[in-house]
């Protein structure tokens, strides 16, 4: 089936406007990966626990708990754990910060990059030309032997 010529012009036109929105927001998207400076893999929450000694605190059942922040991440398929000082805290909370915003902008950024193609591959069947007719013969036939 045949779309008439100005409805693929229109379509053509949709497709180019598209295209120039996804390619702003693709701008967007890469300036804050770029202003990103320091990622750090990981959580930093606050880890309570019992330390065990049978005279403290924390070992009665209503006592209060240890506290601590700590850096959890995944390595080698495993959890691994490890104690902030406190003057380390407000850089490495700010990192692993980063480094979630910048996990978030680069999913983004895949679907963006699929609805760009898309896009594209509608642009192209829209403009795409038809294969001429075949050309008519003209003159004498050629003999049969």
């Amino acid at each position: 089936m045949r779309i008439p010529l100005t409805a693929r012009l229109e379509q053509a036109s949709r497709q180019r406007r598209l295209l120039l929105r996804l390619l702003g927001d693709y701008r967007r998207l890469i300036q804050q990966i770029l202003a990103l400076r320091r990622l750090l893999k990981g959580s930093i929450y606050q880890l309570k626990s019992r330390c065990g000694k049978p005279s403290c605190h924390c070992a009665s059942p209503q006592g209060l708990l240890h506290s601590t922040l700590v850096l959890s991440w995944s390595e080698s398929g495993r959890t691994r754990l490890r104690t902030l000082r406190p003057q380390d805290r407000p850089g490495l909370r700010r990192a692993a910060e980063d480094y979630r915003r910048f996990r978030q902008a680069r999913a983004r950024l895949v679907k963006l990059q699929a609805q760009v193609l898309r896009a594209v591959d509608r642009l192209e069947k829209a403009l795409r030309l038809p294969p001429p007719p075949p050309m008519r013969s003209r003159g004498r036939r050629r003999r049969r032997s």
